[in-house]
C-alpha cells in the first residue's frame, strides 16, 4: 500500500524524515514533536503488532481523544490493514512512479 502514502507528502503534510520513521522507526522519533502525534504513532504500533492496545495506553488515548475519535482511530487501522492484506494477496501492482518505502530512509541507526 505504499502509494496511499503519496499524498501524504508535499506542503503541511508529512516530512520525508516523518514517513521514513513511520515505515522504520517510531514515535519517539526526532521528527514527531507533538505529543498528539507520537500518542497516535504509539497507538497504531501497538495495533499492529500486538493487534490490542494496553490499558495504559488507553487511558492515555481516552485522556487526549473523545470516544468516537478512539473508534475512529480503531476503525481506521483495522480497515487499512483490510486493503492491505488484499492488494498485498492480489499481488497489485503498483502505480508507475510511486516512491516506495525503501526511498525513505529511516531514523539513523535503524
Amino acid at each position: 500500500m505504499e502509494r496511499a502514502h503519496r499524498p501524504l507528502r508535499g506542503p503541511r503534510r508529512l516530512t520525508d524524515a516523518q514517513i521514513g520513521s513511520l515505515t522504520h522507526g517510531s514515535g519517539t522519533d526526532a521528527c514527531w514533536t507533538a505529543a498528539r502525534d507520537r500518542l497516535l504513532i504509539d497507538a497504531t504500533d501497538a495495533l499492529h503488532t500486538h493487534h490490542d492496545l494496553d490499558d495504559a495506553l488507553w487511558e492515555r488515548l481516552a485522556a487526549e481523544f473523545s470516544p468516537d475519535q478512539l473508534l475512529d482511530l480503531l476503525m481506521l487501522c483495522g480497515w487499512y490493514h483490510a486493503i492491505s492484506f488484499t492488494a498485498r494477496a492480489t499481488r497489485l501492482p503498483l502505480e508507475p512512479g510511486t516512491p516506495r518505502f525503501t526511498d525513505f530512509p529511516g531514523p539513523a541507526g535503524r
